[in-house]
């Protein structure tokens, strides 16, 4: 098979093969029908979680799904060798995904600090003066995009899974009063903080988007103190 370079494009080639409506490949691998619609436009990219997900529920090569390179499907499996349990499965597809995800930057890592705060602070964006850091994480520069002003938080919820934000997962978030729809951001609505999805409607309404279906979206009204504290860059997990 010819290389299909971007994530997005090996998404629709996925879904299309086996004749799959955005909604019904969205439930196959547990998201939306419009971020798999966001991930086919190569908006905002996608976690380990989701292309595991869809190695799970499709024979697919792994190698194909995360760099483009050989054959879509997976060849028939030697049954002169048996079959990996399912957790030695997913613990070589994690580690075959961070090897991808470490590859795409050449040459020796530039370290930068970042801290971590216990709670974003719901007046504004975090003060690197307050005694709220819990400590100075080590981080690839190219982690952050190389963008300053770059804190991090844990998360504690569910209500993100649908792209891979995972509750412990800690959130790399540059400080910023203002974001683009469609993006990940730290808000906060009446003092309490929370992760979510921006989403802004052709009519100009506001609302804060969970990626769990279990939620409902808190749409903004004017009688509401709606502040963002920033833009989410990249979520780290330890195992």
């Amino acid at each position: 098979m010819e290389n299909v370079h971007s994530l997005g494009q090996r998404f629709k080639t996925v879904r299309k093969h086996y004749r799959l409506r955005q909604d019904e490949f969205g439930a196959k691998i547990g998201i939306s029908a419009n971020r798999v619609s966001e991930i086919e436009h190569g908006k905002g990219g996608t976690s380990a979680a989701v292309l595991m997900s869809i190695c799970r529920e499709f024979p697919l090569d792994p190698q194909w799904l995360f760099s483009g390179k050989g054959e879509m499907l997976k060849k028939p499996a030697d049954e002169s060798r048996p079959e990996k349990d399912v957790s030695s499965r997913l613990e070589a597809l994690e580690k075959q995904f961070a090897l991808v995800r470490l590859n795409e930057n050449d040459g020796p890592q530039r370290i930068t600090k970042v801290p971590l705060y216990g709670y974003a602070v719901p007046a504004g964006i975090p003060d690197p003066a307050t005694d709220e850091i819990e400590e100075f994480l080590d981080i690839p520069a190219s982690w952050t995009h190389n963008r300053k002003n770059v804190y991090a938080l844990k998360v504690n919820g569910d209500s993100m899974t649908g792209i891979g934000i995972m509750k412990g997962d800690i959130l790399l978030v540059e400080a910023r009063d203002r974001a683009r729809d469609g993006q990940v951001v730290i808000a906060s609505v009446n003092g309490e903080v929370t992760v979510k999805t921006l989403c802004v409607s052709n009519g100009g309404v506001v609302s804060l988007t969970p990626e769990n279906s279990r939620y409902r979206p808190i749409v903004i009204t004017p009688d509401m103190d709606f502040r963002i504290q920033g833009i989410v860059l990249a979520a780290v997990r330890h195992y």
